[in-house]
């Protein structure tokens, strides 16, 4: 995978033939990864955002199973969590 700089993404011609030959481009600020530029059809417009949704999806579900294995809540804040929601639907 390439990475390419933000202030690069003013080369449109360069940025559609690298894109085009790598299909994904890492868009990188101040040499850190910001955002990802994938290739796609007009074909495959829909289906590419639906997957790219279920992805990003799986990884915040990822990244919460493994800050709450670190750091569990305990019973209490379980239950007070528990009670407030209760409350907020009973008063809708």
């Amino acid at each position: 995978m390439e990475y390419l700089a933000v202030k690069d993404l003013k080369r449109s011609r360069d940025l559609w033939d690298k894109l085009k030959n790598q299909h994904e481009l890492v868009v990188t600020k101040d040499g850190t990864p910001c955002a990802l530029l994938v290739g796609i059809t007009p074909e495959t417009l829909e289906e590419s955002i639906s997957e790219i949704r279920k992805a990003l999806f799986s990884v915040a579900v990822a990244n919460m199973r493994k800050k709450v294995s670190s750091n569990p809540p305990d019973e209490s804040e379980i239950q007070a969590l528990v009670g407030k929601s209760r409350s907020q639907r009973k008063n809708k």
